[in-house]
């Protein structure tokens, strides 16, 4: 028995061994495998797809692509994809060492104050990426006055982390300038230009992974960050290992240039991190968030046909619901009784589509847009609990006559002359990549995802290739519309439905930005009435801004600051409150809402009837307002 037991125990741990050498191998060298992407040595190992692979179901990378990049696919002229091929990158990658040196790093400045100056700074990370230059996250947009020389347009600004895949360039800071000098020039630059004046593109190396570096032509930390909030607010954004974490090393003893303002002391952290944290300090140490809105400095994202670059925390946009469906929960789809009939004879919800009636649908989306919307979300199939799915052929056929339609009549004179910022834009509501793609090519300014990327693998890919940078709308939302309401998808660890949100959504973020999609477009939703119960949606509402506060310290950079939509129109927990079982019976108790959720921090409300929310949305606007001034006022 004692020689059976000493055997099999040896057995037992070869067979321990060989699994993890299997394991180990289906990680680094398996031909079906992911490769391992070493970004640097404070993050975690980035997994990427192995060339050979098809793309992920859950809509990540495409085969041989690497994460966060806009470099037009091969094949594809002019149109930005989910993410560019790394050209490094080849058959011998599986083969890598885990244990190689990380790619040299650096923080990047950007401004530009002549011409398009989004498609700029797109057409920017291209030439980067086209350098082996991969930006690994990335800043908010932020449009600020001019400094030293203020007779000039005002600039866009922002920030990123890079990863430098030519470690002879990566290493040597002034290689690195050099090659962001050349991409000046390709973007239009000219170097005999005034110092401080306008420029297409200027690119600043703030940081670098090396440390400190100082010659005639270069100094870096930049000497003049510590004077900059159109600098220090985009940095505030950027997120790198544990740099903003309480308590991290370094931010209670940090030894700062007396020029930059920026920490030296790398003993305990790189170069980038101490950069970024010290960084961020100053900016709370000159106001922080405050300084948002106020002193020529303002957070901006691209919106509308001609890209205007509009305020983030602006007034509260009302998003009216354009039901192309015969199913509304609320019964308001213009299908009707022309439309088909998902229960007669149990036949398929497509086998009685009648075409829509345009000039029905012309005629309900002006009045909306009359009666204070400002956005006009069409949705070709009903998302309520248990709604069956439609192809998404049958929602192309359906949504793409009437974004079509929408274009139209939104470029008459009566709805051009309100101006850039309030002239109506076109959301579709769809969680099919395909469908998106369509929407955006057709007019559509705007896509709301229900299920932020969860039922269609290629709507994140979808979105990054879209020409226009329009904004997306990631939703949260637990398996789908047949399932979102089960026990397992309404409960919620802790019973914290706020926390458990934000963390999911947060994840879903991730997911977005990894697939190629510039942080700055991405919208939030934290999906009141989807995979929630009644009491849970109570809890989501009243508590929005805790799901904020868990986007921050998930690491969403950026994104936690997005624009946050709202939907509880004539929703059911709004009817168990009030009694009103009757959905149309329940505007009154929508408009409350949606003032509770104005206060929470929502930027937009999505609802049914523009009319009976309109001046509760401009009572809420108000007291925002007031709350606002207040607090300055105190600082």
């Amino acid at each position: 028995p004692r020689v059976t037991c000493v055997a099999m125990s040896c057995l037992g741990y070869a067979l321990r061994r060989a699994a993890r050498a299997r394991a180990v191998s289906l990680v680094i060298t398996g031909p079906e495998s992911s490769f391992v992407i070493p970004i640097d040595r404070h993050q975690r190992w980035c997994r990427g797809a192995n060339p050979s692979r098809t793309a992920s179901a859950s809509g990540g990378a495409a085969p041989g692509f690497r994460r966060w990049s806009l470099k037009p696919s091969p094949g594809v002229a002019g149109i930005h994809s989910a993410c560019v091929a790394r050209s490094a990158l080849n058959d011998d990658t599986k083969h890598t060492n885990i244990h190689q040196a990380p790619a040299p790093t650096a923080v990047l400045a950007l401004g530009s104050n002549q011409g398009d100056r989004v498609g700029v700074f797109r057409e920017s990370y291209r030439l980067l990426n086209a350098r082996g230059i991969f930006v690994v996250s990335h800043a908010g947009l932020y449009e600020t006055e001019p400094q030293y020389v203020t007779d000039q347009p005002v600039f866009l600004n922002s920030a990123c982390l890079v990863s430098i895949q030519d470690k002879d360039i990566g290493d040597c800071p002034q290689k690195l300038l050099a090659v962001l000098k050349q991409i000046e020039k390709q973007l239009g630059r000219v170097e005999s230009g005034a110092r401080f004046g306008p420029r297409p593109m200027d690119l600043d190396i703030l940081f670098h992974s090396s440390g400190a570096h100082k010659t005639e032509s270069l100094e870096i930390p930049h000497p003049r960050i510590h004077e900059r909030d159109f600098v220090l607010a985009p940095l505030a954004d950027l997120k790198v290992g544990c740099y903003d974490r309480p308590g991290a090393d370094g931010v209670e003893s940090r030894s700062v240039d007396s020029q930059s303002g920026v920490s030296n002391n790398s003993a305990k952290s790189d170069a980038i991190q101490a950069g970024l944290r010290s960084a961020k300090q100053t900016w709370r140490d000159r106001g922080g968030e405050t300084n948002v809105g106020k002193k020529g400095l303002k957070r901006v994202l691209p919106l509308g046909k001609e890209n205007t670059l509009t305020q983030v925390g602006g007034a509260t946009k009302i998003m009216a619901i354009l039901n192309v469906t015969h199913d509304s929960f609320s019964g308001d789809g213009v299908l009707g009784e022309g439309g088909c009939d998902s229960n007669r004879n149990n036949e398929s919800v497509e086998d009685f589509w009648n075409p829509v009636d345009l000039g029905k649908i012309v005629a309900r989306a002006s009045a909306m847009v009359k009666n204070g919307a400002r956005v006009v979300d069409v949705g070709g199939q009903s998302t309520r609990p248990g709604a069956v799915r439609l192809s998404k052929q049958e929602e192309l056929r359906r949504v793409l006559p009437v974004v079509k339609a929408l274009a139209a009549l939104f470029q008459r004179e009566e709805f051009q002359h309100r101006g850039g910022e309030n002239v109506p834009l076109i959301s579709v509501d769809t969680f099919y990549g395909d469908v998106a793609f369509e929407a955006v090519n057709a007019g559509a300014d705007i896509i709301n995802d229900v299920s932020g990327g969860t039922l269609c693998p290629d709507m994140f890919r979808s979105i990054a290739s879209t020409k226009a940078p329009v904004p997306y709308i990631c939703m949260h939302m637990r398996g789908d519309p047949s399932t979102m309401q089960s026990a397992e998808n309404t409960a919620y660890a802790f019973g914290d439905v706020p926390l458990v949100v934000g963390r999911e959504l947060s994840a879903r973020v991730a997911a977005t930005t990894e697939s190629g999609v510039e942080p700055w477009r991405i919208w939030l939703d934290p999906g009141i009435g989807f995979a929630k119960s009644h009491d849970g949606n109570w809890d989501l509402l009243g508590n929005l801004d805790r799901v904020r506060e868990t986007l921050k310290t998930n690491g969403s950079g950026c994104v936690a600051n997005a624009p946050m939509l709202v939907g509880v129109s004539r929703k059911g927990f709004l009817g168990a409150a009030t009694g009103h079982k009757n959905a149309t019976d329940r505007d009154r108790a929508t408009a409350a809402a949606c003032a509770v959720a104005i206060a929470g921090g929502a930027d937009i409300v999505r609802v049914h009837d523009v009319q009976a929310v309109v001046d509760a949305v401009k009572v809420a606007d108000q007291v925002r307002l007031a709350r606002a001034r207040t607090k300055h006022t105190r600082e």
